[in-house]
């Protein structure tokens, strides 16, 4: 039995283009840093780092099914979820690390003049970058049809958030204190409240 449900060509494609304009803007926010003094880090992150890559490597795994039409419902459907979350995950990530400027880093880490950014999707989550990773590894499976595989990648992804969230978590508690802590009671880490 095949792992890969059928997919459409155009879902496909359409992912591997949206996904030219992720890494575009993470190449973006990688190019505002600013050489840095008197940063804190935590190595722990690094863990959350390859843990998040294996889910998202676990989502894309295995062969593809390419067989279903662009224009049946079933494409159609594929390539319109596939839209949606990288619209998300595009969006969500623009915005993000427009909003952290000079405080966007890879690794968990603070800066001496970091600031405790509660603008843009910060003012809803703590940490909407993984969310919009997440929405990643969500249209990956779609546009290649591994949605068996999402019983390994997202838990495996959402250790590693775990992980990154509170090395991050710990890191900005240490540097703002109460503002941090009054700020970490009233946002949620990952899913925005509906109410």
């Amino acid at each position: 039995m095949p792992l890969a449900v059928p997919v459409s060509l155009m879902q496909f494609w359409v992912f591997l283009a949206l996904s030219l304009l992720f890494f575009t803007f993470l190449l973006l926010a990688a190019s505002r840093r600013t050489k840095e003094s008197g940063a804190r880090s935590d190595g722990r992150s690094r863990i959350g780092i390859l843990l998040q890559s294996m889910g998202i490597a676990f989502a894309g795994l295995g062969a593809t099914r390419p067989s279903l039409s662009p224009s049946s419902f079933a494409g159609l459907a594929g390539t319109a979820a596939v839209i949606l979350l990288m619209g998300g995950s595009i969006g969500l990530f623009a915005a993000s690390s427009r909003a952290l400027g000079r405080n966007w880093s890879l690794v968990a880490r603070t800066r001496s003049d970091h600031e405790l950014v509660r603008s843009g999707p910060y003012a809803w989550i703590r940490h909407p970058i993984y969310l919009a990773m997440l929405f990643f590894l969500l249209a990956l499976a779609v546009a290649v049809g591994h949605w068996l595989q999402l019983l390994v990648a997202v838990p495996t992804f959402l250790l590693g958030t775990a992980i990154r969230t509170r090395s991050e978590d710990r890191l900005l508690e240490t540097s703002f204190g109460q503002a941090f802590r009054d700020y970490r009671s009233s946002t949620p880490a990952l899913i925005p409240r509906m109410f």
